[in-house]
C-alpha cells in the first residue's frame, strides 16, 4: 500500500492494529483490530520506485498503516523493508512512527540499518490512559533506541488532549523523560471527526468547541503552556509543531512542506492560526526556531514560471494555468490533495490551488 500524505510517502506491507488508541483516525475505517499483510516487502519497495511521485529527496514513512513495531511479525517486516531500501542504496529520509517497544536484541538488529533512518516516538503522557501502553516500557524502548548511531530520535507530543495531558504536572513529566533521549520534540494536536467525537465523548472526554476533521486542532495558548515547560527545563531543546519542520531540523535542512510563509494564504478564522503565524506576527515563523535561517534563506529563493512547469510535467499537467505569487503558487483548477503535496515538496514553496480531491479514505475519514 502506497499513499502519498502530507509530510511523507507512506509505505505499509501490513494494515490494521491492536494497540486500540482510542482517539485513532484510522479506526473510523472499521476493522482496524485485524492485523493482516497486504503485500510483499520487495514488491512494495519496487512499487515504491516507479510510483509516478516519487523522489529521492521526500521522507519514506514505513508501514505507519499498523505500527512498525506493533509485534515481532510486523517488526521483522519492517526490517526487511529497511533492507531492501538499503540494498537498494536509496537516499530518502525513511521515517518509523511508532508507540511500540522493541528489546535488546531487535535494537541489536535495527543498529545495523544503514540508511538516513528516523524515528518519531509517540509519548505524551497518554500511554495508560488511552493508549493501552506501558509508560515504563515505552521509556525502556526510547532509551535502547537513543543508544543506536544510526538513527535520529524524535519525541511525538501527540495528540495534544485537553485536560488530559495538558497540565504543568504531565508535562512536566513527559518532558523530563524525553529530555534524556531524544534530539527533538513535535507538538501536534488533534483530529477529531463524527465517528471519534461520539467515542471521546462516551469515554466523558471534552470535545474542543472548534474540533476539525480535517486538521489536527491544538489551541495556541496549550502549545505556547508545552513549549514553556519545556524551555524552562532546557531553553536550548527544540520544539515544534510540525512533523516537516522536525524532521527537517534533524537533516539539516530547510523545510520541505514550506510551512514558513503559509500564513499569507492561511484562514485567520482556524483554530491554529495564531500558532502557525509565530511570536513575530509577519507571517514567517519565529525567530527562535533553531531552523529559521536555513528556512528564511529556502523561502527567499526565485522559482521561474519555466521551473514550475516542468514541476507540473512529474503530475501529468504541463499546460495547467498558476499564478506565482511573492509567498505562495496559486493553481488554477482541481488538483488531487497528494498532487499539491508533491508539489509543495518538489519546489519547496506553499501551494494553493482552487480544489482538492482525497482519496476515498480521507474522504471517509474526514466526515
Amino acid at each position: 500500500m502506497i499513499n502519498y500524505l502530507k509530510s511523507s510517502i507512506s509505505i505499509s506491507s501490513y494494515d490494521g492494529c491492536t494497540i486500540g488508541c482510542k482517539y485513532c483516525i484510522l479506526s473510523t475505517l472499521g476493522e482496524r483490530e485485524c492485523v493482516k499483510k497486504i503485500t510483499d516487502e520487495e514488491k512494495l519497495v519496487e512499487e515504491l520506485l516507479n510510483f509516478r511521485l516519487y523522489t529521492k529527496e521526500i521522507p519514506i514513512s514505513v508501514n505507519n498503516q499498523t505500527d512498525p513495531f506493533l509485534n515481532q511479525e510486523v517488526f521483522e517486516s519492517t526490517i526487511k523493508i529497511l533492507k531492501i531500501m538499503e540494498e537498494r542504496q536509496m537516499e530518502n529520509p525513511v521515517l518509523v512512527i511508532t508507540k511500540g517497544y522493541i528489546n535488546d536484541r531487535q535494537a541489536q538488529i535495527l543498529s545495523q540499518i544503514n540508511l538516513n533512518l528516523i524515528i518519531l516516538y509517540t509519548f505524551s503522557g497518554l500511554s495508560e490512559v488511552l493508549e493501552n501502553r506501558s509508560e515504563k516500557q515505552q521509556i525502556k524502548t526510547m532509551e535502547r533506541l537513543s543508544k543506536l548511531k544510526n538513527i535520529k530520535l524524535i519525541n511525538y507530543y501527540r495528540p495534544v488532549i485537553e485536560g488530559l495531558n495538558t497540565d504543568v504536572k504531565t508535562i512536566e513529566k513527559v518532558a523530563n523523560i524525553v529530555l534524556k533521549y531524544c534530539g527533538a520534540s513535535i507538538i501536534s494536536g488533534i483530529r477529531i471527526n463524527s465517528y471519534l467525537k461520539k467515542v471521546l465523548t462516551d469515554l466523558n472526554i471534552k470535545i474542543p468547541s472548534k474540533y476539525d476533521p480535517d486538521h489536527k486542532v491544538l489551541l495556541p495558548e496549550t502549545y505556547n503552556k508545552i513549549l514553556d515547560v519545556f524551555k524552562s527545563l532546557d531553553k536550548h531543546y527544540p520544539v515544534f509543531k510540525k512533523t516537516s519542520c522536525g524532521v527537517s531540523y534533524v537533516l539539516k535542512r530547510p523545510d520541505y512542506n514550506g510551512h514558513s510563509a503559509r500564513i499569507y494564504y492561511c484562514k485567520p478564522t482556524c483554530i491554529s492560526y495564531p500558532i502557525c503565524i509565530g511570536n513575530s506576527k509577519i507571517g514567517f515563523c519565529s525567530t527562535e526556531c533553531p531552523n529559521y535561517d536555513i528556512c528564511k534563506k529556502e523561502s527567499e529563493k526565485q522559482i521561474t514560471r519555466g521551473d514550475f512547469q516542468e514541476a507540473l510535467t512529474k503530475i501529468d499537467k504541463p499546460n495547467s494555468n498558476f499564478q506565482i505569487n511573492e509567498h505562495f503558487i496559486k493553481l488554477e483548477g482541481t488538483y488531487w490533495q497528494e498532487e499539491v503535496s508533491f508539489l509543495r515538496h518538489l519546489t519547496k514553496k506553499n501551494i494553493k490551488a482552487d480544489k482538492l480531491l482525497k482519496r476515498k479514505d480521507e474522504f471517509l475519514i474526514s466526515q
